[in-house]
């Protein structure tokens, strides 16, 4: 299997380059597998959007068989249509091959109760993944109320029902074939015609092709329903939480924090085709027989226009589950990304809290208007921050979703130690015991941040009162700070106002009792800190004493402070 990888890549590799367009999420979880240095890393995140499907691809060949077989891999979990379009079914997996000879299959044409009551082995079964609803699959097959529409099978007694929304009501079903589905009848009135269309274009978009997307199967109509065949799901989130309670609290928060990634990786994908999908809430976020996570019920989505951020509609959603802005508007409201993620926010405090919302049961729209919230059923502030973050009041103080996948949330140790090394690797951190004495110089002569510093001190008077004589070292501390000693101020303003009241705030005593060669030159702040951090982990190979001294124990709000610090100075990491 690993050769047949290999030769795909070898054997398309000007394609790939042409059709990869999910560079960074594919990037990600190969960096994150070990499969990619940081050098190769950083070269595809610095690139431009033009040229980062070349360096991806460059690296994935120079990688070896390896690294070519875990890119299909995750080619094929991301963006399984491209590896279809290049190979057709001749790549299918074993599994695909059969559903797609049963999907051409011809049935002929018969009683549809003579087709279901053959015994099973007779029946071609190309989807029999359902557990929980392997039971009444079974009572469907033989039950004379069924009826079929088109390739369709389902029947309309209550006992199939398996969810209801504002359009229509959900079945279990049946394709021809055997195959297993959800099948959403929606009646044919005016309104409902342009949900199931707006739906259906949805659906059928190649671009939210993804593993944490519901899929789409079929469609079928008659003269008074639309019917909508999709992957039949286990659960939707609320029914799967109570499944949950049952495991070892380990299990949970496992499989909790499993489905808060997969949701926003399902809610990437649409922002990433300029979809918002304006109906972020439990009851929308289903889970698979693989226990994945998928987005769920795009009859309320819109595509921005080229070139626009807001798309104005009539106000649509769940009451309860809309953000801040959508509440303060009149009829007609401006839907934003931005909007998804403060409800998708709202989502994933209701995951992790086992089922509670930050802004209450009570008057919640009048708590959602006004930012009133309480996240006092998390008790992870690493958590707690992503979600302060989310459900800011101010649409333009949240995060994009991308910033929300790089939240230290996600991160493993792999993932710290990465990031301890590129920002550690920065010209300010590597020079920052330098730039502390050039901050506490102007300091000393009153420089402020207002005043022109060469009335001061100029920059080169500054190097000779501190012994700088080296003129690379110059040249480097003056495409750090600026001329005007700007970013000198920003620098030192970021790290004093980070500081402040976090765990790490006396850093230096507290590390001093472990590691007896701690710098104490260096600024007690954050960035002094990670100096140190980034030192003893490239040059003193301390990982595990990382871990032995319970070092980010000691400083649990680190990680989030040195996220904050990196976007406010716009350090890529």
């Amino acid at each position: 299997m690993e050769r047949h990888h290999i030769e795909f890549v070898d054997r398309h590799y000007e394609a790939l380059i042409q059709r990869v367009t999910s560079v960074m999420p594919i990037t990600d979880k190969l960096y994150d597998n070990g499969k990619l240095t940081w050098t190769q890393n950083s070269k595809i995140t610095n690139a431009t959007k033009m040229t980062q499907s070349t360096e991806l691809l460059k690296a994935v060949k120079s990688g070896g068989p390896a690294v070519k077989s875990a890119f299909y891999k995750i080619l094929q979990e991301i963006k399984p249509d491209v590896i279809q379009e290049l190979e057709g079914s001749s790549l299918q997996t074993a599994d695909d091959k059969r559903v797609t000879e049963c999907y051409h299959h011809k049935v002929p044409t018969e009683n549809v109760q003579d087709k279901m009551d053959r015994p099973d082995d007779d029946v071609i079964r190309c989807n029999p993944s359902s557990i929980k609803h392997r039971h009444k699959i079974e009572e469907l097959k033989k039950d004379p109320s069924k009826k079929q529409v088109s390739n369709i099978i389902f029947s309309r007694s209550d006992n199939y029902i398996i969810g209801s929304g504002g359009s229509g009501t959900v079945y279990l079903g049946l394709k021809e074939d055997g195959t297993e589905v959800a099948i959403k009848r929606i009646p044919k009135q005016p309104l409902n015609k342009k949900y199931f269309e707006n739906e259906l274009k949805h659906l059928q978009d190649l671009k939210l092709e993804s593993k944490n997307i519901v899929r789409y199967v079929d469609l079928a109509e008659d003269e008074d329903f639309y019917y909508l065949a999709l992957q039949l799901c286990e659960y939707d989130i609320e029914d799967y939480m109570d499944d949950l309670r049952q495991q070892e609290q380990k299990d949970i928060d496992n499989a909790l924090m499993k489905i808060v990634k997969e949701t926003l990786l399902g809610l990437q994908v649409l922002h990433h085709a300029d979809v918002v999908h304006r109906d972020i809430k439990p009851r929308n976020v289903l889970i698979d027989s693989g226990k994945n996570a998928r987005l769920a019920d795009f009859g309320l989505s819109r595509k921005l226009e080229e070139g626009r951020s807001t798309v104005h509609t009539f106000r649509a959603g769940t009451r309860g589950w809309e953000a801040t802005e959508i509440l303060n508007q009149s009829e007609k409201s401006g839907y934003k990304k931005s909007s998804d993620i403060q409800v998708a926010g709202m989502l994933v405090y209701y995951i992790l809290s086992d089922g509670k919302h930050p802004f209450g049961d009570i008057d919640r729209e009048v708590n959602i208007k006004n930012g009133n919230y309480s996240l006092e059923h998390v008790q992870d502030i690493v958590a707690k921050d992503l979600i302060e973050w989310m459900i800011n009041k101010e649409p333009a103080e949240r995060l994009t979703v991308d910033e929300v996948l790089r939240h230290p949330f996600f991160w493993d140790d792999y993932r710290k130690d990465a990031v301890l090394r590129k920002l550690g690797d920065r010209a300010e951190i590597q020079n920052y015991e330098t730039l502390a004495k050039l901050h506490n110089l102007y300091i000393e002569k009153e420089h402020t941040e207002e005043s022109d510093p060469t009335a001061t001190l100029t920059i080169d008077e500054a190097f000779s009162e501190l012994n700088i004589k080296i003129e690379k070292k110059r040249r480097d501390i003056l495409a750090i700070v600026g001329e005007d000693l700007k970013n000198l101020w920003k620098l030192f303003k970021t790290a004093k106002e980070a500081t402040e009241g976090k765990t790490f705030s006396n850093w230096k005593s507290q590390l001093s009792e472990i590691w007896k060669d701690t710098n104490k030159r260096l600024p007690e702040d954050i960035l002094g800190l990670l100096r140190v951090l980034r030192n003893k982990l490239v040059h003193g190979n301390v990982r595990n004493e990382f871990e032995e001294n319970n070092i980010f124990g000691l400083f649990p709000d680190f990680f989030i402070t040195l996220y904050r610090v990196a976007k406010d100075l716009d350090w890529d990491y």
